[in-house]
């Protein structure tokens, strides 16, 4: 059995048949030029004659047509894609045949670029890719509702739109597996598809399911993130003993800072059985979650570039005191009069004045408890230091009196027991008779009225206060 590798997409040598001039007409679409070519068909920017909509004309390729399998390839995409009805598909509104027999389709004209070619052009976010799995997987799974497989997945039939926010179609629908129907079906010793995107099962000629989809969504995602295929070798044969064998290189050695949701479902997407692959709602449960965890680390990301280290302002050098200076230069004549003693052989480790041995033309008497002693300078680590600083400094050293340590005496500990506080005794109120019978007659008034409006219960409320005014008005007005 002979096989053949269909490669839908990859440019091929033209045949001067299959061009179309500008202004040739396809029914009422007249060509304006040509848009891209594929391994099927070229794709031309059209105009309609009367309405003046336009639209892109795809139409067959002649080799293609003289292969028999393709007869009916266009009218399928037509059908497919009217019974998806998904945005996220392109929308194919016309079908025609030209006069040289090749058949044509008439769909809507999007301006942008293909996702191979952005990917191609630089390097996309992660968080968009993303988007742009979330939008495929809600584009597949309307398909896989109806009983269609597209079977060739791959980044140049994916169309990014023009506009904010990543808006993409899923182009190609040609040769897409319906599997209720029996309009179309794979001929014998045919693998259709491209064969870096190939899932195993089409490499090996076995019936197609709608994770075959799954795993070229799984190679787009792993091109997408890591930049390279999972498979790559030289000659086509080659690649599809990988699908069918080998294992892709693990996502964390290409990008070790990958989140494991999104490693874990590229590694389960690629998976060689298709039913031990995740189902597309599972594939889009982990993307949410892989965006989540990508939005978390950059935010934190953020936070920590937006911390800069406050530099304080260099202090400017305060200005020296008169005092200071003059010390310093009593210093230095001291510095340098210790010099000359020491090269006139006196003695170095200290000198003491006593007072006998002046004269009587001698200054006035130092107090003998004051002490000069000529001590070694401490090391300068200075880089600018002066010879000066090696000689010995003069210091005028003072004993400290010997002060008794005052003693402490315990004081006794006293406990003092908390006094209880006299209640607040209100003022006295002047109460006469007549105010006390005159608040006696009222609440005896409304005892009565609730007595006989509620019953007996109802007057417990007020019977205290009813007693003590009772009580008030028999002691103020005694009888």
């Amino acid at each position: 059995m002979q096989t053949t590798v269909e490669t839908i997409g990859e440019f091929t040598e033209p045949d001067a048949r299959d061009a179309l001039r500008i202004g040739a007409t396809a029914g009422p679409w007249r060509v304006e030029g040509e848009l891209g070519r594929g391994g099927m068909g070229t794709v031309y920017a059209v105009v309609h004659d009367e309405i003046g909509k336009r639209a892109a004309l795809k139409v067959m390729h002649h080799r293609m047509l003289e292969s028999g399998a393709h007869a009916h390839r266009s009218l399928l995409e037509a059908r497919v894609v009217n019974q998806v009805r998904h945005p996220g598909i392109v929308d194919i509104f016309e079908t025609g045949t030209l006069p040289d027999g090749r058949p044509y389709i008439v769909m809507e004209h999007l301006e942008g670029m293909t996702l191979g070619e952005r990917a191609r052009a630089c390097k996309i976010l992660p968080d968009e890719v993303i988007a742009i799995l979330l939008q495929l997987c809600d584009a597949l799974i309307a398909a896989h509702a109806v009983g269609v497989i597209h079977r060739d997945l791959k980044l140049d039939n994916v169309f990014l739109l023009e506009g904010p926010g990543p808006r993409v179609k899923l182009l190609d629908w040609s040769i897409a597996k319906v599997i209720t129907s029996q309009l179309w079906q794979t001929v014998e010793g045919f693998i259709a598809g491209t064969p870096h995107y190939l899932a195993p099962e089409q490499a090996a000629g076995r019936p197609v399911t709608p994770q075959t989809d799954v795993y070229s969504l799984g190679v787009m995602a792993y091109v997408l993130f890591m930049e390279q295929l999972p498979f790559e070798a030289e000659t086509v044969a080659e690649v599809l003993v990988m699908h069918l064998k080998a294992a892709p290189p693990p996502p964390r050695e290409l990008w070790p800072e990958i989140p494991w949701q999104l490693e874990n479902l590229m590694m389960a997407m690629l998976a060689k059985d298709p039913y031990v692959r995740p189902r597309l709602p599972q594939v889009v449960a982990q993307l949410e979650a892989a965006m989540v965890e990508i939005t978390r680390r950059r935010a934190v990301t953020h936070f920590s570039r937006s911390i800069r280290k406050i530099d304080r302002p260099a202090l400017a050098p305060r200005p020296r005191r008169f005092g200071r200076t003059t010390r310093g230069a009593l210093a230095c004549a001291v510095a340098l009069s210790a010099m000359a003693m020491r090269d006139n052989g006196a003695a170095r480790d200290a000198v003491v004045m006593p007072s006998a041995a002046r004269g009587p033309t001698s200054r006035p008497e130092l107090d003998e408890s004051v002490t000069f002693a000529i001590t070694s300078p401490p090391t300068s680590s200075r880089a600018d230091s002066t010879p000066l600083d090696d000689a010995p400094v003069v210091r005028k050293v003072k004993p400290k009196p010997n002060k008794p340590k005052p003693t402490t005496r315990k004081r006794p500990v006293v406990v003092r027991q908390a006094q209880p506080r006299a209640a607040v005794v209100p003022r006295a109120q002047v109460v006469t008779a007549e105010s006390l019978v005159a608040q006696y007659q009222a609440v005896g008034q409304k005892l009565q009225a609730l007595q006989d409006a509620r019953g007996s219960m109802a007057t417990l409320d007020l019977w205290p206060r009813y007693r003590l005014i009772q009580i008030n008005v028999a002691v103020a007005s005694p009888e």
